[in-house]
């Protein structure tokens, strides 16, 4: 039976989903199954777990995505300074509206009255009319007055404060480093382990971004840094962050404490747009079908959560607890997985994802303005449009030139081929991209590269097009772009 050009199109999902491995998923069954459901990258949270069983669950996921031929990509996330709260006496404290509360930056177990500070710093940081937010933002306390090392309160919303929750400090300019002890021994994991992205937390500036990048070069490795932007500084520095950043993560789970909640869907949009525009992947995290933790069916503010990410251009979707410790996390990715092929079955139809051409995008890589490159992305985004192209194939040795193929959003789909399983892996995180392996014969070859993908794709017949795009270099200065219609 012939297919329909539609079913064609849409036989790959654009929108990647990230899940997070914790208890819930972490078994080799599993694992299978979310593989199976379509996951595209795995997430290991650096704030739980042993080193040991990082390494465990990590070689479980190299191998299994290699028997089911999948290019997978692995995250690594550090922890950052995550500042919390000690332990108290019972176990809580009740903190009343208008009470006096002293914030403890010194060794002791809390009280009623007294809470012990984790970060030691902390009375060194903040002054007079600050805000301290306790408990993911349930609880707010203003500092009054420092003495010594104590920190003098007063409640202005209260509550149950248990132990070792967390504190956030929305208006301080925290002098603790986003790149700590503990992050440096995790990214030696990381590096030992060959992770494909590494995500850095608390991102404040550039600065910090390089700081991990540094690091690992002197360890003599190079692995592509996803950026958190989770404080009000990160959103102020945005483009500079940007530029030195290999990809972008909105957790607006802090980001939703620290800053006004109506503010976060603008930013986020803003931080999507600005990120493709420098042809940077991004990914849209924290509670989007949180509900699943506990119960089979999402809420249906989640279902419109996931559907407007997409809608925006999103490179990926995320799942945090929902798989690392919810009850149903091969249900939850494959109730994503539907709710993100109806959104892009919608924009298909609607014109081939031409509400997410970049025009409005004004961010551009340093020294790209005019972007040839990017003219010559919208050249082949239009000809694949017009011509009714059966795909795009990218040869890519770095994945530089899927990646700007990636952010024009163009309707057919987008083959990464490159010979290197890294980038392969690596390309596994961009919108769109179907990453495929090629040998090196087959890339000096265009001819019968397009026809072998294309067979082995079941992307055309006989006399069908499609269009090759390659020639972009990682200086923009060195490119020469070449765009060839081949018909199969």
């Amino acid at each position: 039976m012939k297919k329909s050009p539609e079913k064609h199109a849409l036989r790959w999902r654009r929108t990647k989903i990230i899940a997070t491995v914790g208890p819930a998923c972490d078994s080799e069954a599993m694992l299978t199954r979310l593989l199976q459901a379509g996951v595209d990258v795995f997430r290991l949270n650096m704030s739980h777990g042993e080193h040991r069983s990082h390494a465990r669950v990590f070689a479980r996921i190299r191998r299994l995505s290699a028997k089911m031929h999948r290019h997978v990509a692995i995250l690594m996330d550090l922890c950052g300074p995550k500042i919390r709260v000690g332990r108290f006496e019972n176990g809580a404290i009740e903190l009343k509206k208008q009470a006096e509360v002293i914030v403890r930056c010194r060794g002791g177990i809390g009280r009623a009255g007294l809470i012990i500070s984790r970060y030691r710093q902390l009375y060194k940081d903040v002054v007079p009319g600050e805000r301290i937010l306790l408990d993911d933002g349930n609880i707010e306390l203003r500092v009054e007055r420092v003495a010594g090392t104590d920190v003098h309160c007063k409640v202005v919303y209260g509550g149950l404060l248990k132990d070792n929750k967390g504190m956030n400090l929305p208006d301080t300019p925290v002098s603790v480093a986003s790149f700590t002890a503990k992050d440096r021994e995790d990214a030696r994991l990381a590096m030992q382990l060959g992770a494909d992205y590494i995500a850095l937390s608390f991102v404040r500036s550039a600065r910090d971004v390089r700081s991990l990048k540094q690091f690992m070069k002197r360890n003599g490795h190079a692995i592509a840094v996803v950026a958190k932007i989770e404080k009000p500084q990160a959103v102020a520095n945005l483009e500079a962050i940007i530029q030195v950043a290999d990809g972008l993560m909105i957790a607006r789970g802090d980001l939703g404490i620290e800053m006004p909640a109506e503010q976060v869907p603008l930013i986020q949009q803003r931080i999507i747009e600005q990120a493709r525009g420098a042809h940077r992947p991004v990914i849209v995290a924290t509670q989007m079908m949180e509900s699943m933790i506990e119960h089979a069916r999402p809420t249906r503010a989640e279902v419109s959560d996931v559907a407007n990410a997409a809608l925006a251009g999103a490179d990926a979707v995320m799942l945090s607890a929902e798989t690392a410790a919810g009850r149903y996390p091969y249900r939850t990715v494959r109730t994503m997985d539907r709710v993100l092929r109806e959104v892009e079955y919608n924009q298909w139809q609607s014109g081939g994802f031409d509400c997410l051409a970049p025009a409005q995008v004004v961010a551009k890589p340093a020294g790209e303005a005019p972007s040839t490159r990017m003219a010559v992305a919208h050249a082949a985004r239009g000809l694949a449009q017009e011509l009714a192209l059966r795909a795009l194939l990218v040869p890519t040795r770095s994945g530089l030139t899927a990646s700007i193929l990636s952010s024009v959003r163009p309707a057919a789909p987008l083959l990464g081929l490159s010979s290197n399983a890294e980038t392969c892996r690596k390309l596994a995180l961009y919108w769109g991209i179907v990453p495929f392996i090629i040998g090196e014969v087959d890339a000096r070859n265009w001819k019968n590269m397009a026809s072998k993908v294309c067979r082995e794709c079941r992307l055309a017949r006989k006399g069908q097009k499609v269009l090759l795009v390659s020639g972009f270099h990682d200086r923009a200065r060195l490119s020469e772009p070449v765009l060839k219609i081949l018909s199969v």
